[in-house]
């Protein structure tokens, strides 16, 4: 079992981030995630130097000002907005989510409203996954004030937060970061600021760390992906990083990290693909496709035309605009779907059976795919840290970040 405990030192030797992206579940071709494993297993890590209770202990949803707080066992407090308020039915089911570990925000959404999306689809359920995700950041910094370095997601329309420590894993310092990418009124997902995009607040994070010049995994989502998946009868963990951009010896280290746990694993060294203009292409094809329907429904007349229409819409809206909502064109030439600036990371995800998502609809992160996360940090950790010199020279080979070739995307700031 790993030594986990809070360094000595101001920045690690290698580094991890996870993200929750509050109300990115679906995307295009029937691809749907729990967007919430990595923030919920660097939440888990830095229990384990920082121990707290993060069970909620309450909500409170508001009809009066259509907001949602969740308070945890240990007093950490979130609140987020709903855009089109909450109903007294609405406030109840809310409350079903008392009891549970709010790290595991997707779980709390679904288990209080049976299902989420994003795009401002389900409001609530996305409001209440970042009011959970709020209080966990907040249960920490009260029980141990100055002991994080924390941030806010300073750019329009965002309500997330970022928190980071350096901890010592059996022996080896690790700047480790969790991230809350969320918006205003539920709606998201808006995750320009997922991974280790070094942006704003969450830069002037990241350099405190360390994070802006250390080899680092990446940790994501639990997902059903039916174009690479779609005959899986079994869970298993997925690696990916591409070849031409990011860093092979993170990938490797992810890799074998898996095979010393004991655990399946696939892995592709083809993923993110950069600069070629992918999400522009998927807003442009999503745009036109609505704009078909919307042509369709102009020159319908019976009932059931326009009721077909409007449903394939609604389709559209809350499952396939999750993949070209969640993050900016240009920015995604630079950093790909994963968030990860060039030569730095390698990612580790999960991936479910078909049959899973036939049954549930919606993966769900659990405690015990935390601690498989966990195993495989315990093993991947140690064989980065002795490539450590190859990784960071591979890093420095790659293409070097530049903040001011990200100021295109938000010049009010």
């Amino acid at each position: 079992m790993m030594k986990i405990s809070k360094s000595n030192v101001s920045r690690g030797t290698l580094g991890i981030t996870g993200h929750v992206g509050a109300g990115h579940v679906h995307t295009n071709f029937g691809f749907v995630q729990d967007d919430s494993a990595g923030f919920a297993v660097v939440s888990a890590l830095l229990r384990k130097a920082f121990p707290a209770r993060t069970t909620i202990a309450s909500v409170d949803a508001d009809i009066e000002t259509g907001t949602v707080t969740v308070t945890t066992e240990d007093g950490g407090t979130g609140t987020a907005s709903t855009r089109r308020g909450i109903t007294p039915y609405e406030a109840t089911l809310a409350r079903l989510a008392i009891g549970m570990d709010a790290i595991y925000s997707q779980t709390v959404a679904c288990t209080a409203f049976g299902r989420i999306y994003g795009q401002g689809v389900l409001e609530l359920p996305v409001a209440l996954q970042t009011a959970a995700c709020l209080a966990v950041v907040d249960t920490f910094e009260k029980k141990y004030p100055g002991q994080f370095v924390t941030g806010v997601e300073d750019m329009p329309g965002k309500v997330g937060k970022i928190m980071g420590t350096v901890l010592d894993i059996d022996g080896i310092p690790v700047s480790v970061m969790a991230v809350i990418n969320a918006s205003e009124g539920g709606l998201g997902p808006d995750e320009d600021l997922e991974g280790n995009v070094m942006l704003g607040d969450k830069g002037r994070v990241m350099k405190e760390l360390g994070l802006d010049a250390l080899p680092t995994f990446v940790l994501e989502s639990k997902a059903y992906a039916p174009a690479v998946f779609k005959d899986n009868r079994e869970e298993m963990f997925w690696v990916r990083m591409n070849k031409e951009v990011d860093n092979p010896s993170v990938f490797e280290a992810l890799i074998k990290g898996i095979n010393a746990a004991g655990l399946p694993c696939t892995h592709s060294d083809t993923a993110f693909p950069r600069g070629k203009g992918d999400m522009a292409k998927g807003t442009r094809e999503l745009g036109e496709r609505i704009a078909a329907l919307g042509n369709s429904l102009a020159e319908a007349d019976t009932a059931r035309e326009k009721v077909r229409i409007v449903g394939e819409l609604a389709t559209i809206v809350s499952q396939d605009a999750g993949g070209v909502t969640f993050m900016s064109s240009d920015l995604h030439n630079l950093v790909g779907g994963g968030g990860i600036m060039p030569g730095m990371c390698a990612v580790l995800s999960m991936v479910v059976s078909e049959q899973t998502v036939k049954t549930w609809k919606i993966p769900a992160f659990t405690a015990q795919d935390a601690d498989h996360y966990l195993a495989i940090l315990e093993h991947a950790v140690p064989v980065l840290a002795g490539n450590i010199d190859k990784a960071t020279a591979e890093m420095h080979e790659r293409t070097a970040f530049k903040e001011e070739a990200f100021a295109f995307l938000y010049p009010e700031k």
